[in-house]
Formats: C-alpha cells, structure tokens, sequence
C-alpha cells in the first residue's frame, strides 16, 4: 500500500439506526406508529425495518391481542448494537466538546437550554 498505514475504522453505527432502536425499545411499536414517530411513509419505514431486521436487530411479530397487527421488537443482537452504538456517539461528542473552550461551552450551554424552553 505504498508505505500507509490504515487506520482500523472507528465503531460507526447510522445515527438513524440508533434512534429506531431505542423508540422500538422502549415502545414495541406496530409499523403505523413506528412511520409516524419517524415522520416518514409506512414504505419507507418498512424499508428502515427490513434492513434492521437482515442486520439482525429487530425482529417483527404478531400482536398478542390482535392477530392482524404486527409488532417490532429489539433482539439482544439489537440492544448490544444500541448500547455500543450509543456509546460511541458519546464519546465522540465529549471529545468534540472537550475541543471548545470553557467559555465556548458555556455558550452552547445557555444556547440549548433556550431551544429546550421554546420547545417547551
């Protein structure tokens, strides 16, 4: 490779992946809530879980209590692939922290306590 060194890739996981594992967790949702929840159309989030389902993290289901309804659900597989996941994204954000200066972080600080009050 002509005299370079290549760097082992860090632990990446899609950011979107992360946040549909965590709601299917936390909710067990039925595809219709999973596409709302998204903000995106029933086939796409059907394509998001088919690719969750081959990487082997989610897993679709019949509802217990209504044969017709399907629901999704995380496999260990998927919580390992999350928590990983969502540690990676951790560590990556307080070394970009770390980066900025105290007063720099304090600004960011102020700035996204007044986002969260408009929001709420």
């Amino acid at each position: 490779m002509h005299g370079r060194v290549i760097e082992k890739k860090k632990y990446s996981v899609p950011f979107l992946h992360l946040i549909a594992l965590r709601y299917v967790f936390e909710e067990k949702p039925s595809m219709k809530d999973f596409a709302d929840f998204l903000s995106i159309t029933p086939p796409s989030a059907t394509s998001l879980i088919d690719t969750l389902i081959k990487l082997g993290l989610v897993v679709r289901k019949e509802d217990e209590n209504d044969r017709r309804a399907v629901k999704i659900f995380i496999t260990q597989k998927g919580e390992d692939y999350f928590k990983k996941g969502a540690h990676s994204m951790t560590e990556r954000m307080r070394k970009a922290l770390n980066k900025l200066t105290k007063e720099d972080q304090k600004d960011l600080a102020t700035i996204l306590q007044k986002l969260i009050n408009n929001l709420n």
